[in-house]
């Protein structure tokens, strides 16, 4: 299984000691894989519901990830996703340490992204 598209989360699982996360799909042929996110940073997801379905999962400019200031600003006091004074900073931390940004698309549930050093789609 290497598409994305349509599939359902049947479930995933994270590991914040591995730094890991493993997100089991199921294609419309009935096909079971596994999405996994090695070496995370951090992730944030949105509308968590059995049976979503994804549209895609894109990389997307480091940059589009500071846009959300909301989300940072509140995060910010608990020191995630790391304790920094600007947004610069971050910025390059996250470039420095090579991480992607992995933006997660649904047509039905579960939306977010997910910023780690890389994705697979496994069978």
């Amino acid at each position: 299984m290497k598409q994305i598209h349509d599939s359902k989360v049947v479930n995933y699982q994270i590991d914040f000691e591995s730094l890991k996360i493993e997100m089991t799909i199921v294609s419309e042929q009935n096909e079971k894989g596994k999405i996994v996110f090695e070496d995370l940073y951090a992730f944030h997801f949105e509308d968590q519901l059995p049976n979503s379905i994804l549209v895609d999962i894109v990389e997307d400019e480091i940059d589009l990830f500071v846009v959300d200031k909301e989300l940072l600003e509140k995060g910010k006091s608990y020191y995630w996703p790391m304790d920094y004074n600007d947004i610069k900073e971050l910025v390059q931390y996250i470039k420095k340490n090579n991480y992607h940004y992995y933006k997660i698309q649904a047509s039905y549930g579960l939306n977010g992204w997910v910023m780690s050093k890389r994705m697979l789609v496994k069978d």
